[in-house]
């Protein structure tokens, strides 16, 4: 009872804040009621395209998810997970460690001096602080 309660509720509410629309349609309905069928066919069919797009949207939405979920199930089962490339089955292969470096040993290379600042030295302002302990 509510559910045509709040039909009738919206109903009254088009019509209060529409009533040239309302008054439109009524003549319509009264006056030419072959030209108001046309229109309410056009504005179904409208309705009726839009569903069937957003249909065929979810189906290709669904194909394409499958079709990833078989790509990962085929390169997981080809490769398996090796963190060392990066993921399941990756082609981007890392480098192997060479002789005499051990795993997770990190080594820094310098490759050119550090530029110039950009930034002149008097720009901004420096505040001296300290910390207190309560």
């Amino acid at each position: 009872m509510n559910f045509l309660l709040s039909i009738i509720d919206s109903l009254v509410g088009f019509v209060q804040r529409n009533p040239l629309t309302t008054l439109l349609i009524v003549i319509l309905a009264f006056g030419a009621p072959a030209l108001l069928k046309g229109i309410a066919i056009v504005i179904l069919y409208i309705l009726m395209g839009l569903i069937l797009l957003i249909v065929a949207l979810m189906l290709l939405f669904r194909w394409r998810i499958y079709k990833m979920r078989k790509q990962m199930e085929e390169q997981f089962s080809r490769g398996g997970f090796d963190p060392r490339q990066g993921g399941f089955g990756s082609s981007f292969t890392r480098e192997e460690p060479r002789g005499g470096r051990r795993e997770g040993e990190v080594r820094v290379h310098r490759t050119a001096d550090a530029p110039e600042k950009r930034v002149s030295e008097d720009v901004g302002d420096y505040i001296d602080f300290e910390e207190e302990k309560n």
